[in-house]
């Protein structure tokens, strides 16, 4: 379907494609970051290792890749996400990878405490 110039700029068009990011969007994006930020500690500290195995290829050729990949795939499904968001489904979808995310968070807060707290390594 495509939109006349007077849809486009009477705005029925443009505001069916308006993109808009949630605060549950904006609490994803930055679970996604800090999940990364651990996890690229942890392996770089030697305490972890990556169980996704696209992850585990990216991480191989280059912790920035790994970093770059992971912003990028979560990116672009929550723009994707952003897009539908009149959807039930979508918003849905939002929501739950924002507490999956945030359940990470925790684990990876959880871990670093534990690994603080036998600080040094092998003393």
């Amino acid at each position: 379907m495509a939109a006349t110039a007077n849809e486009v700029q009477g705005g029925g068009w443009a505001q069916q494609a308006s993109f808009y990011m949630s605060p549950a969007s904006v609490a994803l994006l930055m679970l996604n970051l800090l999940d990364g930020l651990f996890t690229l500690l942890f392996l770089q500290l030697g305490v972890a290792e990556e169980l996704n195995p696209v992850m585990r290829v990216a991480y191989e050729q280059s912790p920035l890749l790994f970093m770059f990949s992971k912003l990028l795939i979560v990116n672009a499904g929550l723009c994707l996400l952003c897009l539908h968001r009149r959807l039930k489904a979508s918003r849905f979808a939002i929501r739950a990878g924002a507490v999956v995310y945030a359940i990470i968070v925790v684990y990876h807060l959880a871990f670093l405490a534990h690994l603080l707290s036998h600080w040094p390594f092998g003393a």
